[in-house]
This record gives C-alpha cells, sequence and structure tokens, in this order.
C-alpha cells in the first residue's frame, strides 16, 4: 500500500514555499516536514542518504527522491497534473515555462542568496550595495520578462509559483515602488487572489522579515 508523498522543507526557504504552491494548485495530499535549517536538520547523516547535496526541499515520494524545487515542481506537475495547465505537453510552451524556472533558479534566488547569505553565513551586520543593486537589476530582468499577465503567458504555470516565492521575498529587503514595477505589483496581485497563496506564503515571509531584522541587528551588535 502506498503512502503519501512527503516534502522535507522549511517555511522560510523560498524554493520550499514554491514547491508548497505546487502541492496546493494540484490539490495533493502530501505531508510537510518542517526542517529546521538553523539547526542543521538536513545535515545529519539520515537526510545525507536522502539527498546528497543536503537541500531542502526534498520530495520522498513513496521511495521515489527527488531534490531542487524546480526538478520537485516539474515532476509533480507531470505525474499527477492531468487536467491541469500548470506544466505541459508542448515543446514551445514547455521551454517557455523552463527558461522562466531557469531565470528564477540562476537570477531571482541566485541573488536572493547573494543578500542573504551576508547576514546568514558571513554574519555581516549589513548587505553589500552592490550585492543589493544586482539582486534589483534581477527584479528589472523580470519587469522585462513579463510580456502577459503570467510569466510564461496567459495563464498560470509552475513558472509563476517558483518565481513569485524568491520575488516576495526579495520584495521584503529591497523594498521597490510599484511606479516601477508596475507590471511585477500587478503579476503580484493577481498571484495572491489565487485560494492557497495566504496559506503558503504569509507565514514564511513573516518569518524571512523577521530574520533578516534580527539577523541585521545580531550581527551589528558583535
Amino acid at each position: 500500500m502506498s503512502s503519501k508523498p512527503v516534502l522535507y522543507t522549511h517555511t522560510i526557504s523560498p524554493a520550499g514555499r514554491a514547491a508548497e504552491l505546487t502541492i496546493k494548485a494540484l490539490n495533493l495530499d502530501v505531508e510537510i516536514r518542517e526542517m529546521n535549517v538553523f539547526k542543521g536538520q538536513h545535515m545529519n547523516d539520515e537526510f545525507k542518504k536522502m539527498n546528497p547535496v543536503q537541500t531542502i526541499p526534498t520530495l520522498d515520494d513513496n521511495g521515489f527522491l527527488v531534490w531542487d524545487s524546480h526538478a520537485i515542481m516539474i515532476y509533480l506537475a507531470r505525474r499527477y497534473g492531468a487536467g491541469t495547465n500548470l506544466y505541459t505537453d508542448d515543446f514551445e510552451q514547455q521551454a517557455r515555462i523552463n527558461s522562466a524556472l531557469f531565470f528564477e533558479s540562476s537570477i531571482l534566488f541566485a541573488r536572493l542568496r547573494f543578500c542573504t547569505d551576508n547576514l546568514t553565513v558571513l554574519g555581516k551586520s549589513a548587505i553589500p550595495e552592490e550585492n543589493l543593486q544586482r539582486a534589483m537589476e534581477g527584479l528589472q530582468r523580470l519587469e522585462s520578462l513579463l510580456q502577459s499577465d503570467y510569466v510564461a503567458g496567459d495563464h498560470l504555470t509552475i513558472a509563476d509559483l517558483s518565481c513569485i516565492s524568491s520575488v516576495t521575498t526579495l520584495h521584503l529587503m529591497l523594498k521597490p515602488s510599484a511606479a516601477d514595477f508596475p507590471k511585477t505589483f500587478a503579476w503580484i496581485e493577481r498571484l495572491t487572489k489565487l485560494p492557497y497563496y495566504a496559506e503558503v506564503m504569509e507565514r514564511g515571509l513573516k518569518a524571512a522579515g523577521e530574520l533578516m531584522q534580527m539577523l541585521g541587528e545580531k550581527n551589528s551588535a558583535k
């Protein structure tokens, strides 16, 4: 008898929230298992056997293990998303979605990490200005990329669910104005209306904001 899939994640992780949004969008029954990354729960030997890279989120679907949020989202949408258009078999639309997922990974999330690692890993009291500028430039590229209502066309796909998690976290830090990013703010507003958006996103964003503030204060007091 198969048991339900398990997602190992942490609410503060944008990648984890992206995977959770996909689970909700597909209306899947998945056990969400919180891993406290700050206590190093993802660094133990047991977790290393499941995911040699020791990253979250990690999905265990009855013994089939997938890590990297983008791979998890594609897998879930392909395996369980029949009848939805979150992903697609159409080669051209698939390429558009994949391009946006890789953009999220290599630009949005990467530049977010270049900012937050200063506080979490390097113990600095502030994020260097050039890192913040590079992150803001990533947001400007997203603004250019938004040619229609959604990231990869005229309807919601996993590309939106991936991008929204990093973008809203970047907004906490950079506080961009709606006047400078009208398409992005309209797109965020569209996604906040999803029935499961608040449940997944609000707790994680609140925790992320509190963590950034706390680390900034703690590091500057050293």
